[in-house]
């Protein structure tokens, strides 16, 4: 715990440049989703991180005197506006007229809004959240220090595309999968044990300013959205150490909650949804499927992409993955089976090639 807490204002570096961060929620993902807690529902990763930067959300998107030299900027996922017919039909199809149209219109109006030359620029988000923040960060004209994307599924525009050996390359919200020139660096965090074929996730092309890794868990185990957490906390962990040094995170205790109802006291945000503590043990939601709606589920295709195809370069994997095989009997992440990867160690190095899933076992 004191380790994620350390993730505070000691460790931002003073100086007047001002931070501007949006924050670009996942498939039906709003803070409502606070009170879904019953059901293990909860905020994803991605409403923490606005929060943890002090994003406000009522009023939304209003400047925070704790963090006066960052301003946070949220918008809810595709699906969560309009009337229910609507809400479900851009959940399902996110056309070009939806929702996605509208988010990336308003952060390109907060954006000309406060741009100035010398702020920098920080991009967070999740799902199809992530594919709109990277074709957020693709149009833009401006240098972005950061973006960092959990687990981008960007099927959208009606794709039903359900041979799991299809990536996603048609029907998407961005053109390709390169990283702009203009962004400094990217990090990419990627769910090991997803099986939903809709759910295929949209790789970047290698690059040396990405780090792609994957993690234990499904798509939500990666960018959050249950109350039990554990294992999406590893991955909200490793996200928020790769901005630690350059952005002030304001630990979850200190957060003013009174000022986060958005609709009374109902969905009310609380401390317990935003504390953080990641467990190897945690929950995995795993999917099952029964007769015909078996055709829907398929394993990940676990790979380094280069100019949209699978490559030689070998997969990274977290080393959490490995300590969840060592420590949960039943955890055998079928996505590994024959397959060679490297592992990123605890201590920031990458292991010497491995292949098949047993080989989890001989990681320290």
């Amino acid at each position: 715990m004191k380790k994620v807490y350390a993730y505070s204002l000691m460790n931002y570096q003073e100086d007047n440049m001002k931070k501007l961060i949006f924050c670009f929620d996942g498939t039906c993902n709003e803070p409502s989703d606070a009170q879904d807690y019953f059901s293990d529902g909860s905020i994803s990763n991605i409403l923490k991180l606005h929060l943890y930067f002090g994003g406000q959300l009522q009023p939304l998107n209003t400047e925070n005197s704790q963090t006066p030299d960052q301003q946070s900027y949220y918008f809810s996922g595709v699906g969560t506006r309009g009337n229910w017919l609507k809400r479900k039909f851009n959940a399902l199809f996110a056309p070009p007229y939806s929702d996605m149209d509208d988010i990336l219109a308003e952060a390109n109006e907060h954006l000309m809004q406060c741009y100035q030359e010398g702020i920098e620029i920080f991009v967070f988000g999740f799902s199809r959240g992530a594919a709109i923040a990277r074709m957020f960060a693709a149009q833009l004209k401006y240098p972005i220090t950061f973006l960092g994307v959990f687990d981008t599924v960007a099927a959208t525009r009606g794709s039903l595309d359900l041979n799991p050996a299809t990536f996603p390359a048609s029907g998407i919200v961005f053109e390709n999968d390169i990283l702009g020139a203009h962004i400094e660096e990217a990090v990419h965090l990627l769910a090991l044990d997803e099986k939903r074929v809709l759910f295929q996730p949209t790789l970047f092309n290698k690059d040396k300013r990405i780090t792609e890794v994957w993690f234990a868990g499904v798509h939500s185990d990666i960018g959050g959205s249950y109350w039990f957490d554990g294992l999406s906390d590893i991955s909200l962990s490793f996200m928020l150490s790769k901005v630690s040094d350059r952005l002030i995170f304001i630990a979850p205790e200190n957060i003013n909650y009174q000022a986060l109802k958005t609709n009374g006291a109902q969905d009310e945000i609380c401390f317990d949804d935003l504390v953080i503590k990641p467990l190897i043990k945690g929950t995995l939601h795993s999917q099952q499927r029964s007769n015909m709606n078996a055709k829907t589920l398929a394993l990940r295709v676990v790979r380094v992409n280069v100019a949209e195809q699978k490559s030689d370069y070998l997969p990274l994997i977290h080393h959490t993955v490995a300590k969840r095989y060592q420590q949960v009997e039943d955890y055998r992440p079928y996505s590994l089976r024959n397959l060679p990867y490297q592992v990123l160690l605890e201590t920031g190095e990458i292991s010497e090639p491995c292949k098949g899933v047993h080989d989890l076992a001989n990681i320290i």
